[in-house]
């Protein structure tokens, strides 16, 4: 399956939304980004980068044992049915798009969101764009949400924490 089609829809379950609780420390914090590790409430272990400007929620976690990271991003000002299906694409500055499918969900705040999953074999090449852009453009088909774009302002420093992280989990 080529790059395009790597990314699935993933329907939320209640284990995720449980592991949106997790007991986690910063480990690095650089502009508006940290690199977060420790457990989920459940006792798995989670790695993870995220930031929240302008009350705008993105985050990537990876989980102890999975063979996928999880996307997560959502907003207050998303009004979205639980399990609806999102068709999205991400870029980061000229690198590939990467296409995905959110399923919506509502964090612990009530806050709507997407998650989806990437294949944990594409974490280098994700994260690489990740840390070496400066901006990440995400649109909705069929302009369903207004797109955003993020600064990456600071995923460089954080990288380091967060690769740390990743090699320690079991």
């Amino acid at each position: 399956m080529g790059r395009m089609g790597i990314i699935a829809a993933m329907a939320v379950v209640a284990l995720g939304a449980a592991d949106a609780a997790a007991d986690t420390k910063t480990l690095a914090r650089a502009g508006s980004w940290e690199a977060f590790g420790g457990t989920t409430t459940g006792g798995r272990g989670v790695c993870g980068i995220s930031a929240e400007p302008a009350g705008r929620y993105f985050g990537l976690k990876l989980f102890a044992g999975g063979q996928t990271f999880t996307i997560q991003m959502g907003t207050g000002a998303w009004k979205l049915d639980k399990d609806r299906k999102v068709p999205l694409t991400l870029r980061f500055d000229g690198s590939p798009t990467w296409r995905a499918t959110g399923t919506a969900f509502h964090f612990d705040d009530g806050d709507a969101g997407l998650q989806f999953d990437v294949n944990r074999t594409e974490i280098d090449t994700f994260a690489r764009e990740f840390r070496d852009s400066s901006t990440l453009r995400i649109v909705f088909e069929d302009n369903i949400l207004p797109q955003w774009i993020m600064g990456l302002e600071g995923t460089l420093a954080v990288n380091t924490a967060f690769q740390s992280c990743m090699k320690s989990l079991k």
